[in-house]
């Protein structure tokens, strides 16, 4: 898991897919929060963005701000983007308040590296709708993954079936068979009054 560490295409504002990677779904104006320490005032932090792109994928779930900061930029609690695989997410859930935006909780394991001390609580709050299917996707995924121990290859839907056109001109055989009618019965059957 990492703070500001996606890589964009060019020209987009979609995250480079990492190798057997497929993004299966997103969702614009996600709120986005990482809340850091134990929850107890005054020894809380946390990073913020109030808007964005949430992405899951089959290996993780990537949150891309809808504009970003510059390097130098003096609010160190600012967030371009962040990553995080879903084998470090636990106790994920989707929560939906009487008041408010539906929003995807989950505590997270810290990642070598990852600058992420233990204790984080990630919330995706799901302003424009989607949320749903996002907490969703990403259950199924965890989901796969504790079932198997390993990531899925890919989770797409397979795709609906749809019914063969019927065919325009019908093929000309090479002899003409003559055609009858089917015949039916001209009376009743048996034990039948009209």
């Amino acid at each position: 898991m990492a703070l500001n560490a996606v890589m964009l295409e060019q020209g987009t504002r979609h995250p480079i897919p990492l190798p057997n990677e497929n993004f299966l779904y997103h969702c614009s104006g996600v709120k986005f929060e990482l809340k850091l320490g134990d929850g107890y005032p005054g020894s809380s932090t946390g990073h913020k963005s109030p808007s964005g792109t949430a992405f899951v994928s089959n290996q993780r779930i990537v949150f891309l701000a809808k504009t970003t900061t510059h390097e130098n930029s003096t609010n160190a609690d600012s967030v371009n983007s962040f990553t995080i695989p879903h084998a470090y997410l636990r106790d994920a859930k989707f929560v939906q308040p009487l008041f408010g935006a539906n929003r995807f909780e989950a505590q997270t394991v810290p990642a070598p590296g990852g600058n992420i001390p233990p204790h984080a609580a990630l919330i995706l709050s799901f302003t424009e709708g989607g949320g749903f299917d996002f907490a969703a996707i990403a259950r199924k995924i965890s989901e796969r993954m504790q079932e198997t121990g390993t990531v899925p290859p890919h989770e797409e839907e397979l795709p609906g079936y749809d019914e063969p056109p019927a065919p325009s001109v019908l093929p000309r055989a090479a002899t003409h068979p003559t055609y009858s009618a089917p015949s039916y019965p001209s009376d009743a059957p048996p034990g039948y009054e009209q």
